[in-house]
């Protein structure tokens, strides 16, 4: 081998393992708790790897612990200065802010308001916001359930979650959330029988 083939079979090399290496140091920081570590030095960090951290907290009885809430907050902060959009991790601090106080806090609207500024319409989370924005209908202002309404009626436009909508309006333990969801869906059935 001539050097400088030999040269170039060392840099691809060299370039493989580099790949192969970050790739796995970038699937661990998503699959363990969002960072990837060497030693006590974080050189890797994914929103989306905090965010199921968080989500994995949550899971169970023990996310009525203020521990477990602590630090469901802190993991979803750490995902939001990675990623300011991230609309599941907005959600995720209202949902806590509503576990810790029995109820949805102006804080807490404050959060799922931020979500509808970031993505007023979102299809991931769309019916999950949806639902929890009616089972806390007291705390929203009249902004707020402006926004909620718009995206319900935007996923009621959608085939694919009309169902899953019309399901969950019946299914909603708020009685104000109940009924400003029936409304809506009447108004909106009344739209397409004109």
């Amino acid at each position: 081998m001539t050097s400088s083939k030999s040269w170039r079979f060392w840099a691809i090399l060299c370039l493989a393992i580099l790949t192969c290496t970050t790739s796995a140091f970038c699937l661990e920081a998503l699959n363990a708790s969002g960072e990837a570590r060497i030693g006590s030095v974080a050189f890797i960090k994914i929103a989306a790897g905090y965010d199921r951290t968080a989500e994995r907290t949550l899971q169970g009885t023990s996310a009525l612990g203020p521990d477990t809430r602590v630090q469901a907050v802190e993991l979803s902060k750490a995902a939001i200065r990675l990623y300011p959009y991230d609309t599941s991790a907005w959600l995720r601090l209202a949902y806590v802010d509503s576990l810790t106080h029995a109820r949805l806090s102006p804080e807490g609207a404050t959060y799922l308001k931020r979500s509808y500024d970031l993505v007023a319409i979102d299809p991931f989370v769309g019916l999950w916001r949806v639902r929890f924005a009616l089972e806390n209908a007291q705390a929203l202002n009249t902004e707020l359930r402006s926004a909620v309404r718009n995206e319900a009626a935007a996923l009621w436009r959608n085939s694919e979650t009309q169902r899953p909508l019309r399901e969950m309006a019946t299914t909603i333990r708020n009685p104000a959330g109940r009924l400003s969801v029936g409304l809506w869906l009447n108004r909106l059935d009344a739209s397409v029988a004109k």
